[in-house]
């Protein structure tokens, strides 16, 4: 008796861990990312090496069509890319903003410190980031939901089955992808 109530006990918290997850999925995905990211910096720093730090930030140079950005740079723009993280994970800035936001950091980078130094601390460059969303009044939007695993997994709306590839070859129809339907 005694072990039926443990495990219907274990079985209740395991249900409710999961709903709260399940709801709170974009918070706890940009914490995740934020303590991630966190984490491979400081590792980094104590080897002295800017590996993982570079190839995040070229990747997210390239997706903004910029050319990577010198080794002095890198660790103040991972830290910029670690601060908004969270952010765009929940919704409270989107990608886009996400994205002038960054493109704006290292443009006035170049301006201003074109060999990176001296190099702003961790905090420093949190204020620069504050003070980008206090002018730019940067607020979440109500109607978004932020990061969800469905994004991160690809299963969300923007995905095309192939049974609509197939029924569209078939009828001669076109895939509309902004709205995903067949006309």
């Amino acid at each position: 008796m005694r072990r039926s109530r443990v495990l219907l006990s274990i079985l209740a918290l395991l249900v409710v861990a999961g709903v709260l997850g399940w709801r709170y999925q974009s918070q706890i995905i940009g914490r995740a990312a934020e303590w991630y990211l966190t984490w491979q910096a400081s590792r980094e720093a104590n080897e002295n090496d800017v590996t993982h730090r570079r190839s995040v930030v070229t990747t997210v140079n390239r997706q903004l069509l910029m050319p990577p950005p010198p080794d002095a740079w890198v660790p103040e723009l991972y830290e910029v890319i670690t601060l908004v993280a969270r952010r765009v994970a929940v919704g409270e800035m989107s990608f886009a903003w996400m994205a002038h936001l960054y493109t704006s950091y290292q443009r006035d980078l170049a301006l201003e410190r074109p060999g990176g130094t001296p190099r702003r601390s961790f905090d420093e460059v949190r204020a620069q980031i504050d003070r980008y969303v206090e002018f730019y009044a940067i607020q979440k939007r109500p109607d978004v939901k932020g990061v969800t695993m469905d994004d991160l997994l690809g299963t969300g709306d923007d995905v095309i089955t192939l049974e609509e590839i197939e029924e569209a070859e078939r009828t001669g129809r076109e895939i509309d992808l902004r709205t995903r339907g067949a006309h």
